[in-house]
C-alpha cells in the first residue's frame, strides 16, 4: 500500500503542478490579480535565471493568505490582520530555511518560500499515506485505503494542499489525532502524544477544536471491552439501564476523566490563542516597529490599543474588520455565483451527514442503551470496537463544520475544507467500492459530482482561488 502511496503521489502532484502551470498560462479563465501576491513587488537585480525560473513557476502557489503566512515565517506579527492566522504553520515552514539559505538566492523571501513549499508538501505525502492507514485499519480493508489516498490525490481540490497554506499540516495533525486514539496502549506515552497534537492542532487553526469530538472513540471502545467482557446486557428499561451506565463509567472513571481533561486541555488552548495570544506577543512585535511613517503602523497601533478595551474575542473583531465574517454575512445578491457553486458541494455534505446519522439508532437514546445506539442488532462488533465511535465523532465535527461553512465562514471554501476531512474519505471509498460491485449506483453520482465541482472551483477561478 505505501508502494501505491508513493506512486500515486508523484504522479498526480506533477499533473496538477502542469495543469495549475498551464491553467493560468492561457486565455481560458480570466486573468488572475497578482498584486497582492508575495512576489508581486519583487524586482531583485543579477538574480539568477534558475532563481527566476523557479519563483515563476511557484508562483500560482502564493497567492492570497499564503503571502500572510509567509509574512509571519519571514518576519513575526507586524501587522494587526496577521493575528487571525495561526503561528505554528509559518513558523514550522521556517525547517528548511537554513539549508535554502546555502544557495545565497538573491531574493530574501526565496529560502522561506522554498522552504515553506517543500515543508507543506512533504505533509501531504505524509498525509496520503496516513489516510490510506487510517482507513485500512477502520475498514479491514486494503482498496478502501487505496481509494481513499487516490481520491485525496486526484480531487481538484488538493491544489491547495499543494500552496502555502495550513491545510496540509492541519489534515496531517487531524490524522494523527484519530491513528492514535485508536490505540490499544494507554500508557504515558500515549497522553504525551495526545497533549502535544492538541495543542499542534490549535496553534494550526481555531476550528482545531471541533475535532476534540474523536475522543469519543476511546471512551466508547474502553465501554464496549467492559461490556463484552463482563457480558453486560441492556434491557429496554430506563432505570436498569441508567444504573448500568452508571456503573460503567464509574468502572472506567480515571480512564474516561483522563481523556476529559485532555479536552478540556485543548479548550483552554483555544481561549488563549483567540484571546490572550495577541496580548502576549504585542510588546515583542511592537519593538519591531521602527518605521512610526508606515502607514500600517497607525491601525496597528490603535489595535494594540483595542487589545485592553473590553474587545471579547481579538480573533472574531480583526475577522469582521477584515473578512466581513459573520453569520449570514456571505449571502447577497452580489455574491450568488459562490453561493451557486457551493451548492453543490454542500449537498455532498449533508449526504455524508446523512450516511453517518443512519448508522445510529437514536431512539435508543431515550433508554439509555448504548448497545442499541451503536449497534442495531444489539451485538457488540468485537472485530472492531472503534468504527462506530469514529463514526460519531466524525460526525460531530463534520455537523460543525457544514453549519459553519453555511452560516458564518466563506461558503466557497467548502470544498477546501471538506478535502481535509477524513470521514469524506471514509464514505466515497466505500460508495465507490459499492459501484464498483455493481450495487450502489447514486454512490457514483455523488463522487462524479464531487470532482465535477472541485474542478470547477478551481478552473473558474471562483472557488479556491478567488481570495479567501
Amino acid at each position: 500500500m505505501k508502494k501505491f502511496c508513493i506512486i500515486s503521489f508523484i504522479i498526480t502532484r506533477i499533473f496538477y503542478f502542469i495543469f495549475t502551470e498551464l491553467m493560468f498560462n492561457t486565455n481560458f479563465i480570466r486573468k488572475r490579480d497578482y498584486s497582492q501576491d508575495i512576489l508581486a513587488n519583487s524586482d531583485i537585480k543579477n538574480i539568477s535565471f534558475t532563481e527566476k525560473k523557479l519563483l515563476n513557476w511557484l508562483k500560482y502557489f502564493l497567492s492570497y493568505d499564503g503571502q500572510h503566512f509567509e509574512y509571519i515565517s519571514e518576519n513575526g506579527y507586524l501587522l494587526d490582520h496577521l493575528f487571525c492566522f495561526y503561528p505554528f504553520f509559518p513558523y514550522c515552514a521556517r525547517i528548511f530555511v537554513p539549508i535554502f539559505r546555502l544557495f545565497n538566492f538573491k531574493n530574501p523571501h526565496s529560502p522561506f518560500i522554498f522552504s515553506g513549499l517543500l515543508f507543506t508538501n512533504i505533509l501531504g505525502f505524509l498525509n496520503t499515506i496516513l489516510l490510506a492507514n487510517i482507513i485500512y485499519k477502520i475498514t479491514n480493508s486494503k482498496v478502501k485505503g487505496k481509494i481513499s489516498a487516490l481520491l485525496f490525490l486526484i480531487n481538484p481540490g488538493t491544489i491547495f494542499y499543494m500552496a502555502y497554506y495550513s491545510e496540509n499540516l492541519y489534515f496531517f495533525l487531524s490524522l494523527l489525532l484519530v491513528k492514535e486514539l485508536m490505540n490499544d496502549n494507554y500508557n504515558l506515552f500515549y497522553y504525551i502524544k495526545l497533549c502535544l497534537i492538541i495543542m499542534g492542532l490549535l496553534m494550526t487553526r481555531s476550528n482545531g477544536i471541533v475535532l476534540l469530538s474523536f475522543f469519543v472513540i476511546p471512551i466508547f471502545k474502553k465501554l464496549f471491552e467492559d461490556i463484552n467482557k463482563n457480558k453486560i446486557s441492556f434491557t429496554f428499561e430506563f432505570l436498569g439501564n441508567f444504573k448500568l451506565f452508571l456503573d460503567l463509567i464509574l468502572k472506567n472513571f480515571l480512564f474516561i476523566f483522563l481523556h476529559v481533561l485532555l479536552c478540556f486541555y485543548g479548550f483552554l488552548i483555544f481561549y488563549w490563542m483567540v484571546n490572550l495570544r495577541p496580548k502576549n506577543i504585542i510588546c515583542t512585535a511592537s519593538k519591531k516597529l521602527i518605521n512610526y511613517n508606515d502607514p500600517n503602523f497607525a491601525d496597528y497601533w490603535n489595535f494594540c490599543n483595542n487589545l485592553n478595551s473590553p474587545i471579547k474575542n481579538i480573533y472574531n473583531y480583526l475577522q469582521n474588520k477584515y473578512w466581513s465574517v459573520g453569520f449570514f454575512s456571505q449571502y447577497y445578491l452580489s455574491n450568488m455565483d459562490k453561493i451557486l457553486y457551493s451548492l453543490p458541494m454542500n449537498i455532498i455534505g449533508g449526504y455524508l451527514i446523512y450516511r453517518s446519522f443512519r448508522i445510529f439508532n437514536f431512539k435508543a437514546l431515550i433508554k439509555l442503551n448504548i448497545i442499541e445506539f451503536f449497534f442495531h442488532d444489539k451485538k457488540i462488533n468485537k472485530e472492531n470496537l472503534f468504527v462506530e465511535p469514529f463514526i460519531l465523532g466524525g460526525l460531530i465535527n463534520f455537523c460543525v463544520l457544514f453549519f459553519t461553512i453555511i452560516t458564518i465562514a466563506y461558503i466557497s471554501i467548502n470544498n477546501r475544507l471538506y478535502t481535509g476531512h477524513i470521514l469524506l474519505y471514509y464514505w466515497l471509498s466505500e460508495d465507490i467500492l459499492n459501484y464498483l460491485k455493481g450495487e450502489n449506483k447514486t454512490g457514483f453520482l455523488i463522487i462524479s459530482t464531487f470532482f465535477v465541482v472541485s474542478l470547477l472551483y478551481v478552473v473558474t477561478n471562483i472557488g479556491s482561488y478567488n481570495g479567501v
